[in-house]
């Protein structure tokens, strides 16, 4: 005699909705893209070159222009920030790997590309609110007198610094995924289980029928 047994579930039917692990990630990698949103801005306001500026005041009028015209301290101010951005774009994107590669690995990408474009902006925006006029260049040389010098605000020139962040990070955590990610596993063979015994010398229906 033989007992039908149902089949077992399997495991990932048995740990919640899909949707948990993606929202925990995702939230996760949003909050700590943030985090270094505001460290990316102290670094580069610490690291970044200052362009000098003269004060010229005539008939009551001050006005200011570029101590060096030729200068490039707006450059180093773009790379600076660059290269504070990819710093963390590459700490986020190997966090996001080691912690979320099993589970949550597509909303840790959506949250490395949103939140890392936020976080960078953000940066920006801070590290110049840090710096010289808190952003103003009338803040900044209030108090200066006349053929005095004073630092300028920092700046972005080359926007395109800013999309390094989530660039970077999600590219990173795809090649990651590609080359170390999980594969899926082998399908598991099923063999028939019985809850007794048969015995095979037994005769069958159709024998004894005979008989």
């Amino acid at each position: 005699m033989s007992i039908e047994i149902p089949p077992t579930v399997p495991a990932y039917e048995t740990e919640g909705p899909w949707w948990r692990g993606e929202a925990c990630s995702a939230l996760l990698i949003g909050v700590l893209s943030m985090i270094a949103g505001v460290l990316v801005g102290v670094v580069w306001r610490a690291v970044a070159p200052l362009v000098q500026g003269v004060v010229s005041i005539s008939n009551g009028q001050k006005s200011a222009y570029y101590a060096n015209p030729e200068t490039k301290g707006f450059v180093g101010q773009d790379g600076a920030f660059g290269i504070c951005a990819s710093v963390a774009a590459v700490l986020l994107a190997v966090a996001a790997f080691v912690w979320f590669r099993r589970r949550g690995p597509i909303g840790a990408a959506i949250a490395l590309a949103g939140a890392g474009i936020g976080a960078a902006y953000f940066a920006a925006w801070f590290g110049v609110w840090l710096g010289p006029g808190s952003g103003s260049i009338i803040a900044a040389a209030q108090n200066v007198p006349n053929n005095g010098t004073f630092d300028l605000p920092l700046q972005i020139g080359a926007t395109g610094v800013i999309w390094l962040w989530p660039a970077i990070a999600v590219g990173l955590f795809f090649l990651l995924m590609l080359i170390f990610g999980p594969s899926d596993p082998d399908p598991e063979e099923q063999f028939p289980q019985w809850a007794d015994p048969v015995d095979l010398t037994a005769p069958g229906p159709g024998e004894q029928s005979a008989r």
